[in-house]
């Protein structure tokens, strides 16, 4: 059995809109593959409809997985009312791993560091399926490495209860919970 590490970069989103409010709003991004386990970048501040957060995170899968076919990574960017610190889902995009996984697996012997590409996803906003702007992430693939384990990259971190928050850093200061939605 060989495990298959798979690193994710949020990189940044495009087109998020502007603020018809003169409040400046703040953008985050929460990334997962497990529901169980959630990543998220840092606090976006400076209003700008194009956050950028190159936020990694990473995990393994067993290459003889049956589910493997299956993996599907989503990625949620939130809006943060700098005043009150309201969230408000702005967009989702569901991005299926099977062609990365695919790609990899027949061409291992090309790829002996790994396969990465980098891609735009659209954003769309959950109960419409209206477009919602662009969100940028990289995905390397490789075989598992010694003295690899699940980590977050410098620009986040991992949920310390994974069953209902996930920790939000503000400026390299404050620590916030934000709380999942419960899944069915």
């Amino acid at each position: 059995m060989t495990k298959i590490s798979i690193e994710v970069c949020i990189i940044s989103a495009r087109g998020l809109g502007r603020s018809t409010s003169l409040l400046k709003p703040q953008w985050f991004a929460v990334g997962w593959i497990d529901p169980n386990s959630k990543y998220c970048t840092k606090i976006y501040s400076s209003g700008n409809p194009n956050p950028t957060w190159k936020t990694k995170f990473l995990f393994d899968v067993d290459d003889r997985s049956s589910n493997l076919q299956d993996l599907s990574l989503t990625i949620e960017i939130h809006k943060r009312e700098p005043i009150f610190l309201r969230d408000k889902l702005h967009g989702t995009a569901n991005i299926m791993l099977k062609e990365f996984l695919v790609k990899f697996l027949k061409e291992t012997d090309t790829f002996r560091t790994g396969l990465e590409e980098v891609g735009s996803f659209q954003l769309r906003k959950q109960n419409s399926g209206r477009p919602q702007g662009f969100v940028d992430i990289s995905v390397r693939i490789s075989k598992e490495r010694d003295g690899v384990s699940s980590h977050s990259g410098r620009n986040g971190f991992h949920s310390t209860d994974r069953r209902t928050k996930i920790a939000l850093a503000i400026e390299d200061s404050l620590v916030l919970s934000y709380p999942t939605q419960s899944q069915p």
